[in-house]
């Protein structure tokens, strides 16, 4: 089957592939810099990733509508990638918390014009009968570029000996090649058909309730899921910080997770046309729950490298499920708004999520977040399970 998915998709993916090799790393090092370099502190950490992540989601929104407005795609995966890619020279010569904060997010405000607009794409150029599947290529391609990125940020820091500024320059390049594959080899489809009576390039309110119940159900599982998920950089500074974790090993963790997700992606997207959706989004919640409580309790290095594997995995199915099911329940013409304001409400989710992380962290230790987030991924299993006779 994986020779019938489209030439725009495997262009997405490879396009995917190169921005996230150049991203990953940012994530654990950035908040190592920080700690380790610029002496910032853990809820200041918090509070950083909770504004860019939020920031990045909030983005997704705009992003979406546009796309549906504009009946446009490319374009605004393009600026986005253009953002992620200058962001990264901007960090290289980031010399205060605030220059940090303002690079990081250049780098999410691209991600998040990107995002939606990506996944309306796909679905868009998807067969219908192969879309988590594509879905899961195109995840197993950008997490594929994670793993290889953070391989590239271990070994960097080894050979510049810890030179941050290095790293975050040589990271601009595969961002550069991405950009220029979506500029060469990304059609996009036009979208044309619109259901009867419908107006061409208007913006409605109205088009919020034609996302349709089921959508609107999802998002209330999508709410409680995502005030237990905070960054991964907690993963790396729970370890470096008290297990003593060499902080060139930092990348580890991001390498690990992302292995895992590149693993599970694609056979998850290819199971999920074939099965209920649903049950594998469980499946997901399960796993999320036990990497928090394996990190969170963690006695050493080896229980959070299981805990590591275990949020990957999640990772590797929420994700994929999640746009399936958003594809499945939301009308063709309205998928970039679909994706758009799940992206929103998922980014209030995690802009609180961080805070209370960072929060908690200072006040109890980081172990103590993990465990929050545990809770928070048990009340979001009983969510899933309760609405499920309203999802069929």
């Amino acid at each position: 089957m994986i020779k019938s998915i489209p030439r725009t998709i495997w262009a997405m993916g490879i396009a995917s592939f190169l921005i996230n090799c150049a991203t990953c790393s940012i994530f654990s090092l950035s908040a190592l810099y920080l700690t380790n370099i610029l002496g910032a502190s853990v809820a200041s950490i918090g509070l950083l990733e909770s504004v860019v992540e939020g920031l990045a989601y909030f983005t997704r929104t705009f992003s979406g509508v546009l796309s549906d407005f504009f009946k446009r795609r490319k374009t605004f995966i393009l600026i986005g990638f253009v953002f992620l890619t200058i962001s990264k020279p901007i960090l290289a010569f980031s010399r205060t918390y605030i220059q940090v904060f303002l690079a990081r997010a250049i780098d999410r405000l691209g991600n998040g014009l990107q995002a939606a607009p990506r996944d309306a794409l796909i679905s868009d150029n998807a067969p219908k009968d192969i879309k988590g599947e594509c879905y899961g290529l195109r995840q197993s391609l950008a997490l594929i570029g994670s793993t290889i990125g953070a391989i590239m940020g271990i070994a960097l820091m080894h050979i510049t000996n810890n030179s941050y500024k290095t790293v975050f320059l040589v990271m601009g390049i595969p961002a550069v090649i991405a950009t220029l594959v979506v500029i060469f080899f990304i059609k996009e489809r036009r979208i044309n058909k619109e259901p009867t009576g419908a107006t061409v390039n208007r913006l409605k309110v109205s088009d919020i309730k034609s996302l349709g119940s089921k959508f609107w159900i999802l998002m209330t599982v999508v709410v409680f899921f995502m005030l237990g998920k905070f960054g991964e950089s907690f993963i790396c500074l729970h370890a470096c910080n008290n297990f003593g974790l060499n902080p060139a090993y930092g990348t580890s963790f991001p390498l690990l997770y992302s292995l895992v997700s590149a693993s599970v992606a694609y056979p998850i997207g290819h199971k999920s046309d074939l099965m209920d959706r649903k049950k594998l989004l469980l499946l997901g919640l399960i796993l999320f729950c036990l990497s928090h409580l394996s990190i969170g309790l963690a006695p050493n290095l080896t229980a959070i490298f299981i805990g590591t594997i275990l949020w990957g995995a999640h990772e590797g199915i929420t994700d994929i499920i999640f746009a399936g099911l958003i594809s499945d329940y939301v009308p063709k013409h309205l998928r970039g708004t679909g994706f758009g304001l799940y992206s929103l409400i998922s980014s209030c989710s995690m802009v609180i999520a961080n805070n209370i992380a960072g929060l908690v962290s200072d006040c109890f230790g980081i172990h103590t977040a993990f465990i929050y987030g545990s809770i928070v991924g048990f009340i979001s299993i009983s969510v899933l399970l309760y609405t499920m006779k309203y999802l069929k």
